[in-house]
């Protein structure tokens, strides 16, 4: 047993290792995008050279933990499902060409630049939303942003972007043992639902609500989880939840947090202790702060520098486990890999 579980995690590992090399090439092709935009040369490469030995390093350990968690059965080898070669393809030719329109906006510093379809959302969405994060097109309010962002996230992170959100399923299946029949999951700022699919696959008998602010984004996430039932999509905000007192089991994000402002942050919790049962959970993911990982404090500081990210400063310097304990959760449990991190926490059965 043991021989087939390890043959499984290998499997596994050169699967994600292949899948890392592969996003990694895509990477290294948009700087020469940037360089026809423009003669402007910074520090970056430079940067990236120095450090690359241990961002490698942290990148294998991930890709190593994920496929242990696989070969142990804490999810299925399912989650490593690629998507048709074609659609991947066809998609990549298109972000080479929005590459052009993110290299202008970044040499600009222009992060309000909108289409008209981006517009027609704009008075339905909270000022901080109203913005092009990491200057992408549209912001996180048009089709074609829906269309492109999870490929180009794990571009960003050579292909370690899902792995990275996987982080949380362990630490959620310790107290939350099972198929998840009879429980109620609540996703908040879910995006294209990506975290949710693992989820469902780790949880199939689960029912998963997911709510985020962008219609576009939502209808993305509709589309790519069809083959699940017991799925709910909800169009809100985080820090104003449509829903009653005690609804959730477990409320959970990814990469949510650093996009928001304090106050944002702290009303998203108060809403999640809010909307859990008693005894329920909080989990996420999300970017390593800087008590977390001395050696990658260089990322921390280089990250708002690259991509607009307007509150990532203050995040990176607020402790999400202060904030927790504030909104009167206790931490349960903690995990780290790569550039991210995951932290789970429990809703008191007295609150």
């Amino acid at each position: 047993m043991k021989s087939k579980a390890l043959l499984r995690s290998n499997l596994a590992l050169g699967y994600s290792l292949a899948r890392s090399v592969h996003f990694t090439m895509q990477q290294m092709s948009l700087p020469l995008i940037e360089r026809l935009l423009s003669s402007r040369h910074d520090k970056k490469p430079n940067l990236v050279k120095k450090h690359l030995q241990k961002s490698a390093q942290e990148l294998y350990q991930l890709l190593r933990k994920d496929s242990d968690n696989i070969s142990r059965g804490i999810y299925p080898v399912e989650v490593l499902k690629p998507e048709s070669l074609s659609k991947h393809a066809l998609r990549y030719p298109k972000i080479l060409v929005d590459g052009f329109s993110i290299s202008k906006r970044r040499n600009e510093r222009e992060a309000h630049e909108f289409n008209h379809e981006a517009r027609e959302y704009m008075r339905d969405v909270p000022e901080y939303y109203q913005r092009n994060f990491h200057y992408q097109s549209g912001g996180y309010l048009t089709k074609k942003s829906a269309e492109l962002y999870e490929h180009q996230v794990e571009i960003l992170f050579s292909g370690a972007a899902d792995a990275m959100r996987r982080l949380i399923i362990p630490l959620a299946k310790e107290v939350l043992p099972g198929d998840g029949e009879g429980l109620h999951f609540l996703e908040v700022g879910a995006g294209t639902g990506r975290l949710s699919r693992f989820m469902k696959l780790a949880f199939p008998k689960a029912k998963i609500t997911l709510l985020d602010l962008s219609e576009p984004y939502l209808k993305k996430a509709q589309e790519n989880l069809a083959e699940f039932t017991r799925m709910d999509f909800v169009q809100g905000a985080a820090e104003q939840l449509p829903f009653r007192d005690k609804q959730f089991d477990f409320v959970y994000s990814c990469f949510l947090f650093h996009e928001l402002p304090l106050e944002v942050r702290r009303q998203v919790l108060e809403e999640s202790l809010r909307t859990l049962k008693p005894g329920g959970y909080l989990g996420f993911v999300d970017s390593v702060q800087k008590q977390d990982a001395k050696d990658l404090e260089w990322a921390l500081e280089q990250f708002p520098v690259d991509f607009h990210e307007p509150f990532y400063k203050n995040y990176s310097l607020t402790p999400m486990e202060d904030l927790i304990a504030q909104a009167g959760f206790v931490s349960t449990g903690h995990d780290q890999g790569f550039f991210s991190k995951a932290i789970l926490a429990q809703k008191p059965f007295s609150a």
